[in-house]
């Protein structure tokens, strides 16, 4: 079972986001600042994280650099209301695997998640 933690100060996202994967068999955790995120990644070792960039506390940046000072192999995918090249190529530059920008797309939210955990689970079978 791949671990996910969606990371979101927007509670309605999270809920919908857990829910969506659990039927899918991911097991979900969920954080709403980058500080609880840098916590529950410690505590559960998930594999992917969905990250958004505006929060409280701790912006997703500056949780995307504190997790790679701690932890090179968890994949991330930044969800982002900003269509901003810049922050995309920065997040990307700190080891950011994908993006998606808000609203989110379902169809676009499960391939990007989906195509990430099928890497992982080839990965562990090498």
């Amino acid at each position: 079972m791949v671990k996910l933690l969606v990371v979101d100060d927007e509670t309605d996202i999270c809920d919908f986001v857990r829910n969506f994967f659990k039927e899918r068999y991911f097991e979900v955790f969920v954080a709403h600042n980058g500080k609880d995120a840098l916590d529950i990644i410690e505590a559960k070792s998930p594999e992917i994280l969905l990250l958004d960039m505006k929060m409280p506390v701790m912006n997703g940046m500056e949780t995307l650099k504190a997790l790679r000072e701690r932890n090179k192999n968890i994949k991330v995918v930044v969800i982002t209301a900003i269509d901003d090249i810049d922050t995309i190529r920065e997040a990307k530059r700190n080891g950011a695997e994908s993006y998606i920008t808000k609203p989110l797309l379902l169809e676009q939210l499960e391939r990007t998640v989906l195509t990430i955990a099928e890497q992982i689970k080839m990965d562990v079978k090498q």
